[in-house]
């Protein structure tokens, strides 16, 4: 039986991320998730700000942008003596999610929301954008005195992700406030599972990487370097693609593929913006 060795850039995969759908395959599935990034919460003056702002109902929307923003943002909230405040002001507003998964991980926190771009199954920036400028359309058709105001809890990496929505809108007043960040993950070569990595090559069947995020691509490929620095001295990412033996690089979405790109590297793009969309796509491929 043919294998398919699939390497997906996030510590865990949910098991309604896998579409296997009770059918039985006619390949073997090899699945690695592999860990890259640690999440850091940042407590700063205008995180303080923007929870202060909320309990005081000052915001109309609120957009999130991953399940990782989700569960950090509470995380951080229930550190706040307002807490009880803040989950009051954060239920007057209308809540946004990027996708289906990030829904559900505010369903899990008691709060209902809507995606943003639900209509055309674009989970990315790109639906966001699409999203704001609608919305400040609408705002100007209504004639709308007031401008909306809108909080979107953001990672720092977004500015080296070149996702940081530089737009300004008419109608809309935005505070991309930063509430965490990410790091590569330390002591990776004592990693089971990076070191099953790096064995990869060694394995039978077809591999396929995937990657979930702009900082995932950074990360893995810092983490590449750093678990063997003499092999790798002088040699690009697409050498180390190559090294490994992969026969296909995956990207989530839009951002993601941009940071392959500025990396040379070949890669097919999921027309659906998720983790099950990507997984979707390698089930497909001979």
């Amino acid at each position: 039986m043919d294998v398919k060795n699939i390497i997906i850039s996030r510590e865990t995969v949910s098991e309604n991320d896998i579409p296997v759908n009770g059918k039985k395959l006619p390949y073997k599935i090899n699945l690695i998730t592999l860990p890259t990034m640690n999440f850091k919460k940042i407590y700063s003056k205008d995180v303080k700000v923007a929870l202060a702002k909320i309990s005081k109902s000052h915001y109309d929307h609120c957009i999130f942008l991953s399940s990782n923003s989700v569960d950090i943002f509470f995380e951080m909230i229930k550190d706040e003596h307002e807490y009880m405040e803040i989950l009051h002001g954060l239920s007057t507003m209308k809540i946004i999610a990027i996708g289906p998964k990030t829904k559900y991980t505010l369903r899990k926190h008691g709060f209902k929301s809507q995606v943003a771009d639900h209509h055309n199954n674009n989970y990315s920036m790109t639906g966001i954008n699409k999203f704001l400028q609608e919305l400040d359309s609408e705002i100007k058709k209504g004639h709308q005195d007031d401008s909306l105001k809108i909080l979107l809890p953001r990672s720092a990496q977004s500015v080296k992700s070149n996702n940081f929505i530089n737009s300004t809108f008419e109608n809309i007043e935005l505070d991309q406030v930063f509430f965490y960040d990410t790091t590569e993950i330390k002591n990776a070569s004592n990693s089971p599972v990076w070191k099953k990595l790096t064995k990869l090559s060694n394995c039978e069947g077809k591999s396929f990487l995937i990657f979930t995020s702009p900082s995932a691509v950074r990360s893995f490929f810092n983490i590449m370097y750093q678990l063997s620095p003499k092999f790798y001295d002088n040699r690009t990412e697409k050498d180390i693609i190559h090294d490994l033996r992969i026969y296909k690089v995956i990207s989530i979405g839009p951002t993601t593929s941009r940071a392959l790109i500025e990396r040379d590297i070949a890669y097919l793009e999921s027309s659906t913006h998720t983790v099950k969309g990507t997984l979707e796509l390698v089930f497909k491929l001979p």
